[in-house]
């Protein structure tokens, strides 16, 4: 069975940026939930400079409110302000230690700021909240390798066969560290392929706005023996963000013949077989990503999009309310539920 690498999806896409419900508070619940939500829709039209002076005037209110340290470190880490970013996330995760998406998003930061070490960290608590999730276990070892920790990956993947059984993806991880290491360099940084080399350049321009480079060098290394899983997720995330959308569902459907049990590329397919007015289609696909993973709140989402528009907003309306359920947030989807009607 094939695993993804769940966190690379964050880099460019919604994910990440899913709002939190304000918590509880003595200060005047009516003001903090006003000023959130005028914070949210700041965030939503990208003013983030004052969707940051909101969230910070409820701090003032209510400083112990981790949905909006969480919100802060959003809107700080889209301006790329890693150490307003950090401080504020390391305040949510305090707050509350058992959010995933905190936990996301501090993974996600220390990726960008090339901390391997302190990822790490945040990986043993995704894994810690979310055991049955196979791609923190790989993620945390390919971190440690980034870290030059050839011991410390390498019993991650332990932990990983004991847990879930060996894979063709474990076997060919191991051989990559092992063909690089001699007797006694346990401890020396893993040699890099030239795919890996390739990835981490082509993520090196994705974080600087160069999308098209980034999709070729991505493009080159699917032209490899190898293929790794990785390369396809994320230019497929370009693709999109590009709007590419025929190419998208190209993409995806060739990376389908490989990785043939990967939720996330099922939903790549049917968002652009929606965006490119296939809604019927697109309605087949995203139950094959829901097969997989029938609990993810972005999944159950776009499923009622496209029963609404099909025709069957009843049940559009019953997706999105247990998309909720699953931990999505996001403001759009509120509204959705709030006027029962799909919002573009």
């Amino acid at each position: 069975m094939k695993y993804k690498v769940f966190l690379m999806v964050l880099l460019g896409y919604a994910p990440v940026v899913f709002a939190q419900r304000p918590v509880g508070s003595v200060a005047d619940t009516t003001l903090i939930k006003t000023l959130y939500f005028a914070g949210l829709r700041d965030k939503l039209n990208e003013d983030y400079s004052k969707a940051n002076e909101v969230f910070n005037k409820i701090l003032q209110l209510d400083d112990k409110n981790a949905a909006v340290y969480y919100e802060i470190a959003v809107v700080n880490y889209r301006q790329n302000n890693l150490v307003e970013a950090e401080l504020a996330i390391k305040r949510a995760t305090a707050l509350d230690v058992s959010n995933t998406w905190y936990w996301m998003l501090m993974a996600e930061l220390y990726k960008r700021k090339g901390d391997m070490e302190a990822m790490t960290g945040a990986l043993d608590q995704l894994i810690r909240l979310s055991p049955d999730r196979v791609e923190y276990y790989f993620d945390r070892s390919n971190a440690y390798l980034l870290a030059g920790k050839v011991a410390e990956a390498m019993k991650g993947y332990d932990e990983l066969e004991k847990k879930f059984g060996q894979s063709e993806d474990l076997s060919r991880a191991r051989r990559r560290v092992t063909s690089g290491v001699k007797p006694g360099d346990e401890n020396k940084p893993a040699e890099l392929t030239d795919d890996d080399q390739n990835i981490l350049l082509a993520e090196s321009l994705y974080k600087k706005g160069d999308l098209q480079g980034a999709l070729v060098l991505f493009k080159a290394v699917l032209e490899s023996d190898d293929q790794p899983y990785r390369a396809w997720e994320q230019a497929l995330n370009i693709q999109l963000l590009l709007k590419q959308y025929k190419d998208v569902i190209n993409t995806a459907d060739a990376a389908l013949s490989i990785y043939p049990n990967q939720a996330i590329l099922y939903y790549f397919m049917a968002l652009a077989q929606h965006k490119d007015h296939q809604d019927l289609t697109a309605l087949t696909t995203v139950k094959s990503a829901l097969q997989l993973d029938p609990e993810n709140g972005i999944y159950l989402e776009l499923y009622g999009d496209l029963l609404f528009l099909t025709g069957d907003k009843a049940a559009a309306l019953m997706h999105w309310k247990k998309a909720k359920t699953s931990g999505n947030g996001s403001e759009k989807l509120n509204r959705k539920i709030n006027e029962g009607k799909y919002l573009e």
